[in-house]
């Protein structure tokens, strides 16, 4: 008796299974949502979507929460208050229910049933899912980020006399709208909105109060001259002169000129002015600029700079003695320094009327100095060149080029501590060669009667003047 009972019993409990599992396929397979399952509270358990998304329109409308009014925190201040419906923020209800209507229904049919059987007992409260308007929140952040965002101050140096003052830097503050935006989304789709903060970066200048703590003095400096007159030439000078000011060099590091002042084209502000080129004077775009290199050339050599790369130019100039000046054309002739100390140089640059200084700023070695010196020999002489103009009387001579003697020069650095050269180190030999000194010679007639002179004929009549003299026309 006991066994059939036992049997009954087992048969009792695999029917109720088979009835219930077959309730919960048929169940399945309907559109309503299981019983027991609430979103932010409001219960839609048996509801169809439709019908559910109804009741959530009901218990969630629009005009409850579009005057809600959110605090914008940066660094623990409120920097603006937004409704949420400037941020386009709402109820997604048909989400709400995609999300309710899965609920026992996965993939797994384990998982399915204690979702369903836990809802049956106990209820499953979902969250409401929120959607917002993107654009709007990318929009209201680029504004505050163009109020809060404040640029990096690098640190300077200022020189008064001899004196240095050091300019601390200050950080910057650069919002982060990609992260805030990102941080929003998850905010405002979990339906937390009690505030908003905001994601700023700090931004470290590119020179800060420590990278130049120990420069304490000059080092080196230069001076050169310039005629303001020029006018074209003396603004290429300011101009270039202004890209070298507040550049720090980092103990190793090698600056290049041509990188500091970049092309000297008409669209980044230079003029045409007189250029030396291969022997000639002509004009070009950057006239000048040469000078501003051969100043900073002059300065570094006494702030016991190393000298990477440098060019002569091919006959001395004006405002330098000859080795000591540097030619520049952007792309292909550069100067190039290297700070070979274990502390950084800072530069700076100062125009008064035609004068041209360039200071190179350290940390001074009141027991070590630096002292250039050159050595000069005249390898030729310039020879003449007589250009035949019929537009000057016979005899008149007009020079045009004063041309220059042929020299070799050698520059030496010497290292000085406390009064002793304790080295000696040649930084370059050049051969600046002549150039010829260039005359025009008057050819025409004082009688306006006669005809004019053919070529033969002036040849001939200038044979004797011309004797050991180059002519040309």
């Amino acid at each position: 008796m006991w066994r059939w009972f036992l049997i009954g019993i087992i048969l009792g409990v695999f029917l109720a299974a088979g009835g219930g599992w077959l309730l919960f396929r048929w169940w399945q397979n309907t559109e309503r949502i299981a019983y027991g399952v609430r979103v932010q509270g409001v219960d839609i358990g048996g509801l169809k979507a439709t019908e559910a998304v109804q009741a959530l329109n009901r218990a969630f409308p629009e005009t409850s929460f579009a005057k809600i009014v959110v605090p914008i925190v940066c660094e623990g201040q409120i920097v603006r208050r937004v409704k949420l419906k400037e941020l386009g923020v709402k109820p997604d209800e048909r989400k709400a229910v995609k999300n309710a209507l899965e609920i026992g229904r996965r993939q797994s049919f384990l998982e399915s049933l204690r979702e369903f059987v836990t809802a049956w007992q106990g209820g499953i409260n979902l969250p409401m899912p929120w959607e917002w308007d993107r654009r709007s929140a990318e929009h209201l952040l680029v504004q505050l980020a163009q109020r809060i965002d404040r640029p990096p101050q690098r640190a300077q140096v200022q020189l008064d006399g001899k004196s240095v003052r050091i300019i601390p830097s200050q950080d910057g503050i650069l919002v982060d709208i990609v992260g805030t935006l990102r941080l929003w989304q998850k905010r405002l789709n979990r339906g937390e909105w009690e505030n908003l903060p905001l994601i700023v970066k700090t931004v470290r200048p590119e020179v800060t109060t420590e990278d130049v703590a120990t420069i304490d003095g000059i080092i080196g400096q230069a001076t050169t001259y310039f005629r303001t007159a020029e006018t074209n030439r003396a603004y290429n000078i300011r101009l270039a002169a202004s890209k070298l000011d507040h550049v720090l060099i980092r103990p190793g590091e090698t600056i290049s000129f041509n990188e500091l002042v970049g092309p000297r084209t008409p669209k980044r502000g230079f003029r045409m002015a007189r250029v030396l080129v291969r022997g000639e004077f002509t004009q070009d775009f950057g006239g000048g600029v040469c000078q501003v290199a051969g100043t900073l050339y002059l300065a570094a050599l006494r702030a016991g700079m190393e000298v990477v790369c440098r060019h002569r130019h091919t006959r001395p100039v004006g405002y330098l003695p000859p080795g000591l000046d540097a030619t520049v054309n952007f792309g292909s002739l550069d100067l190039k320094l290297r700070n070979p100390l274990p502390t950084p140089l800072y530069l700076r640059t100062f125009i008064k009327g035609g004068r041209l200084t360039v200071v190179v700023l350290g940390k001074r070695q009141p027991n070590r100095t630096y002292r250039v010196v050159r050595y000069t020999q005249r390898i030729s002489e310039p020879r003449e060149v007589q250009i035949l103009d019929q537009s000057l009387s016979v005899g008149t001579r007009k020079t045009v080029d004063k041309g220059n003697s042929g020299y070799r020069v050698e520059v030496w650095r010497l290292v000085i501590e406390n009064g002793i050269v304790v080295k000696r180190e040649r930084i370059s030999t050049d051969i600046y060669p002549s150039q010829p000194k260039r005359v025009r010679v008057g050819v025409a007639q004082i009688t306006t009667s006669a005809p004019p002179l053919t070529n033969e004929q002036i040849r001939d009549n200038f044979t004797q003047q011309t004797s050991g003299t180059e002519v040309t026309q």
